[in-house]
């Protein structure tokens, strides 16, 4: 494998080049992060929408990960020629910034248009939200430009991302699930990750998109030449990178939600915590439910890591993420089923 002194940066500085920034952390708690996680894999992430006093901010949460859209949508080389549009722009013209919308909407309009069964892009922008805030991870191909471009596959990973951890190159294949409970969306899971590790064919074409349609266009010939030392599973298959799947299903959690404590002049993140608490006390419940269906599919759990991200209706809040867009609904839109008391009942 190369040295740092092949390249201008070490491995690491050359990933954080590629890395946004995702401020999720103010939309989104985290009551069971992945270091405080069983020992017992697979690793599991407890998340879920925050509160406005002792309302959950689906509305919030929605607009932030419209706004998210445009960072997930757009390639990097893509942002890189508004961002110097806008900076040559001449006594604060901003003119371009409606330009930048369209092309977020536009994306979002065709790929509705073309596939509405799959109009699930919230969940695919709340997993690349998940992996550059709690996985510090850069994202290496725009999934969403590839699939309104013609001939691209629409079926595949949701997102590729990258982080360097101890010196080591790590590899996250991101699969997002909306669902109307845990038990369904983490079921859908371990069906997905299941089907893209036993498909050689699969696994080669997205390092195929990354190589040939990625973000790495974004770095100097020498920082892209040096990460693909780490990443051309063509010509380099036994390159030293580590690869995990990781899950992001966000669902309607229905029970904990309705459980509420009076308002009072109290402290004001007591309906959070409380939230919080009682979504805490299900990690074993959940965590022993994955293990099973991961089981089932002959999946390593090793491998996996997974986040579960808790919100009142799943349904509102792809709707308000659509409102958010500028985005009429779907009429063809399936609507998920809620059947998390039958689910929930065989966990």
């Amino acid at each position: 494998m190369p040295s740092s002194s092949d390249s201008s940066l070490p491995l690491n500085a050359v990933i954080e080049k590629l890395l946004d920034e995702s401020p999720l952390d103010d939309f989104v708690n985290c009551a069971v992060d992945l270091s405080s996680a069983s020992d017992t894999p697979p690793k599991i992430s407890l998340l879920h929408v925050r509160f406005r006093e002792d309302i959950p901010n689906t509305s919030s949460l929605a607009d932030f990960l419209s706004n998210q859209a445009v960072n997930y949508a757009l390639s990097r080389r893509r942002r890189d020629a508004y961002i110097a549009e806008l900076t040559a722009g001449k006594n604060g013209d901003l003119s371009l910034a409606n330009q930048i919308s369209k092309a977020v909407r536009n994306a979002f309009i065709q790929f509705r248009k073309e596939y509405p069964s799959r109009a699930s892009e919230v969940g695919e922008v709340l997993a690349y939200c998940v992996a550059v805030h709690h996985l510090k991870a850069a994202q290496l191909v725009a999934k969403m430009s590839l699939k309104t471009s013609t001939n691209m596959p629409v079926h595949g990973l949701d997102g590729i991302h990258a982080a360097v951890k101890d010196g080591v190159l790590n590899v996250f294949f991101l699969e997002s699930k909306l669902a109307g409970s845990a038990a369904s969306g983490t079921a859908d899971y371990a069906e997905s990750v299941s089907g893209f590790g036993s498909s050689k064919k699969q696994y080669l074409q997205e390092y195929g998109l990354v190589r040939d349609l990625g973000n790495l266009d974004a770095l100097s010939v020498t920082d892209k030449e040096y990460l693909m030392e780490y990443l051309d599973v063509f010509g380099k298959p036994n390159a030293q990178r580590r690869e995990r799947s990781v899950g992001v299903v966000c669902y309607s959690e229905t029970k904990h939600f309705a459980n509420k404590v009076p308002v009072d002049d109290g402290p004001l993140d007591k309906h959070e915590l409380h939230f919080s608490g009682l979504y805490s006390k299900d990690y074993d419940r959940h965590h022993k439910n994955v293990i099973n269906q991961l089981a089932s599919h002959g999946v390593d759990p090793s491998k996996c890591l997974l986040f579960l991200v808790a919100v009142p209706d799943v349904d509102e809040l792809r709707e308000e993420f659509y409102d958010a867009l500028g985005l009429p609904p779907v009429a063809t839109e399936a609507i998920l089923a809620i059947t998390s008391v039958a689910k929930d009942e065989q966990e």
